[in-house]
């Protein structure tokens, strides 16, 4: 019995029994070479981003280690509300708080690892925590609360993968050793940051410092609930980035103004200090703010005063008269004159020798 099949048919049939022989082929072709094989899955990682994933897992644990816990430390885990005692050894979920009380007797000290190379260090009285993470995520954030803490990185940690927090502000991309000492009051907090080795970026509310690099140390004051900042340095120097608001700048080509944000420069040095003040606007409700520099000796280098949001509610970067610093230093010269008593000195006289006496001659000397 002779069975035909149809042109289209046979077509498939043809083209299927040459995909066979193909993958065959390629199999093979894998087999003889497995390391070619494995350098096209190495480059298909690159290429998906899983070779980020094992860089971050190179650094990091998927949760934090306690190696040393002197004295009484405790932990809170996420979605718990009971204190547990730290253990050595133990691991603990991101997202936990751990505090370091001590026992009275002997000082207290917790020692976290965060990867085999990366480590916190706290004494007694400091309270810190840990930030969840959503999966995939790569970065890992510690979140000031209490204390003093001592932080220890590679050296070679990509940005973006550790980052400090606190309320007024943040610290991104660190890598090397840094300290960080916060206390919370009433209404606001203060916060003292040093680079140790290293480096990283420091940003809040109107200002920016896009790199500390080892020995730079400054403090962070904030006070009425986030209306009025301090950032005063106390070692090295360090480049500043503060917010001038929206200015309007116009193109004198097509005559359109395009809106543009801009910002100020500025060194922070040993005893110079950056003051912010904010409030909220009667009218409209929006933040206006007022800006200050001033160098080491205490002189204003900078004002800047703006609406967030207005290019027509804008001082731009007003210059500080040399009159008013003349006259500033004038006054201060005249009040230490006057606190100061002048007493007039004046030369001695000089005594003009005796002129000799003349003798007088007898009359019989004048005869002889």
């Amino acid at each position: 019995m002779n069975l035909t099949y149809p042109i289209k048919t046979a077509a498939v049939l043809a083209t299927a029994a040459v995909f066979a022989v193909c993958s065959y082929a390629q199999d093979d072709a894998a087999d003889d070479k497995p390391e070619a094989g494995a350098a096209a899955s190495e480059q298909a990682a690159d290429d998906s981003g899983v070779a980020a994933v094992k860089t971050a897992d190179k650094f990091f644990y998927p949760l934090i280690r306690c190696v040393d816990a002197s004295g009484t430390v405790q932990v809170l885990k996420p979605r718990t509300a009971d204190w547990v005692d730290a253990e050595e050894g133990r691991y603990y979920p991101l997202g936990s708080i751990v505090r370091v009380i001590g026992d009275g007797k002997t000082s207290a000290r917790a020692k976290f690892e965060f990867g085999d190379k990366s480590s916190l260090v706290a004494g007694e009285g400091v309270e810190f925590a840990t930030k969840e993470i959503k999966i995939g995520d790569l970065n890992r954030t510690l979140v000031l609360r209490k204390g003093r803490v001592y932080l220890k990185l590679p050296l070679q940690l990509k940005e973006g993968f550790f980052s400090v927090e606190a309320p007024n502000f943040q610290c991104e991309n660190l890598a090397g050793e840094s300290w960080f000492d916060y206390s919370a009051e009433a209404d606001g907090d203060e916060a003292v940051l040093r680079c140790v080795t290293g480096s990283m970026a420091l940003s809040g509310k109107h200002f920016k410092f896009p790199r500390l690099v080892a020995a730079n140390q400054l403090r962070i004051t904030t006070t009425g609930k986030g209306l009025f900042s301090v950032i005063k340095g106390e070692s090295g120097d360090c480049k500043a980035q503060l917010d001038q608001g929206i200015i309007a700048e116009r193109n004198f080509e097509t005559g359109e103004s395009v809106e543009k944000a801009k910002s100020l420069d500025f060194t922070l040095s040993a005893q110079c200090v950056i003051k912010i003040f904010r409030a909220k606007s009667n009218v409209g409700g929006r933040m206006v703010v007022s800006m200050m520099t001033f160098n080491a000796t205490g002189d204003m280098k900078n004002r800047i005063a703006f609406a967030e949001g207005r290019a027509n509610v804008n001082s731009g970067e007003l210059v500080v008269s040399t009159k008013v610093a003349e006259a500033d230093k004038a006054a201060k010269s005249s009040r230490v004159d006057e606190e100061t008593e002048t007493v007039e000195v004046k030369p001695a006289e000089e005594k003009k020798p005796a002129a000799p006496k003349e003798e007088k001659k007898d009359d019989e000397d004048d005869l002889i």
